[in-house]
């Protein structure tokens, strides 16, 4: 009662200072765990009414208890509102990631800094984001090309760079477990510090110590954080370490909590910065053997026969370096790029190209390779879908066309690095 008593006196003691007057009409308080005696008393001395949860807040709904999952429909609606205006169907793999990494997981994000997460909740909102990556909308579903734990893989683990939402709630939970305990120059902290934990540390305390709701609200929030940690002896020590490190708290919890896989060795070449992401995107699933080849589609047609020699099956080991007639293209630019060394797999490519220098001429060589499978895919497509056929000619210059394209993009003197 004293500290609304104090907080009410100061909002008065503003207004009078500004001139304004508090518009008791339009001013409402709302309770949560204290006695009826309290809260008629409150409300006589400030005249202001009684509100009721949940109410909106910056866009979000507040509620003393834990959110349901219905209460998240706000959230749910506003990414399907979101996806549903944009003509997904038009856009490329790479313009979706765009979309998904600025607009949506913004949305997102300001959620998961604040609330923890239904389960169920989570899978609604990474089945929006799959279904528009690899569909474009989110009422179609299908077979996604890549797992979306691999999505959310950093690019230097073979993924996307996107956050697991369960991962990313537990790391912003995670801080705020934290700021209990170090942020000093919180004034909420050093209230709850000054008549709580008093000289007591937040992992020192037990279940035993008070009956206070905030009291047991800090126990749970403690043991949360084990919880997110795994449970381990270690836990203490981890948590310093993540203190301690270069960046965000809740970046580097973030990355103890996500999923984790072994290095990639072709990250230098496919997420070159001068590339232009419809090649990076192409690339990553050419490397990853996910693009949708006719080896991969035997469960729905009978034909897998290369649409380009008519020999082989159709694969991805085939399509890009063993077949015939691509075989023409690769050499055609080879010999223009003067590249010598041996790329009879697209993995040996990769390899050779990862060890090409850190100059214009290196990086070029790099987004060559990319720009060349973006070809290949795109004139299998269109002779598969639309029935056009372009030469071996045609698509050279198609090649240089591109090429030219992102090195005058990047390099004003481009005159003076003559290939050919």
């Amino acid at each position: 009662m004293a500290s609304v008593s104090c907080l009410f006196q100061q909002l008065i003691s503003f207004g009078e200072i500004l001139g304004l007057q508090i518009n008791v009409s339009k001013s409402s308080i709302y309770f949560g765990g204290v006695s009826d005696s309290i809260r008629h008393s409150i409300l006589a001395n400030t005249g202001f009414a009684e509100g009721s949860f949940p109410f909106r807040y910056l866009g979000v709904p507040l509620s003393p208890h834990r959110l349901l999952a219905s209460q998240f429909s706000p959230l749910l609606h506003k990414l399907e509102s979101a996806v549903n205006g944009w003509l997904g169907r038009n856009l490329s793999y790479a313009g979706r990631a765009e979309l998904l990494k600025s607009v949506l997981y913004g949305m997102v994000q300001f959620w998961l800094n604040i609330f923890p997460f239904p389960e169920v909740v989570i899978k609604h909102v990474t089945s929006i984001c799959r279904n528009f990556l690899w569909t474009g909308n989110t009422l179609q579903s299908k077979s996604a090309l890549v797992k979306w734990h691999t999505v959310c893989l950093p690019k230097s683990e073979g993924g996307l760079g996107f956050f697991d939402f369960k991962a990313r709630n537990n790391s912003f939970l995670a801080k705020l477990i934290w700021n209990i305990h170090l942020k000093s120059d919180s004034i909420w902290i050093n209230w709850v510090h000054q008549y709580y934990l008093q000289s007591s540390s937040i992992w020192d305390i037990t279940a035993h110590s008070t009956s206070s709701p905030l009291w047991k609200s800090t126990i749970l929030f403690r043991n949360s954080l084990f919880d997110l940690c795994g449970g381990h002896p270690q836990s203490l020590s981890l948590m310093a370490l993540w203190n301690s490190s270069k960046g965000a708290f809740s970046a580097n919890a973030y990355d103890y909590l996500r999923f984790r896989s072994s290095q990639v060795h072709w990250r230098r070449v496919i997420w070159e910065p001068w590339s232009l992401p419809r090649f990076s995107f192409i690339m990553w699933l050419a490397i990853l053997g996910r693009l949708r080849t006719r080896d991969r589609l035997r469960f729905i047609q009978n034909n897998s026969t290369c649409i380009f020699c008519h020999v082989e099956d159709e694969s991805h080991t085939h399509l890009f370096f063993g077949c015939q007639w691509t075989s023409l293209l690769w050499n055609r630019i080879k010999q223009w790029l003067h590249i010598t060394r041996n790329m009879s797999t697209l993995d040996k490519a990769v390899r050779a190209l990862c060890k090409s220098g850190s100059g214009v001429v290196g990086r070029m060589k790099r987004i060559s390779l990319a720009i060349t499978v973006y070809i290949i895919w795109e004139e299998r497509n269109k002779r598969i879908f639309d029935g056009s056929c372009s030469t071996i000619a045609s698509l050279f210059r198609n090649f240089q066309t591109r090429f030219y394209t992102v090195l005058h993009f990047h390099e004003d003197d481009h005159f003076s690095f003559q290939f050919g």
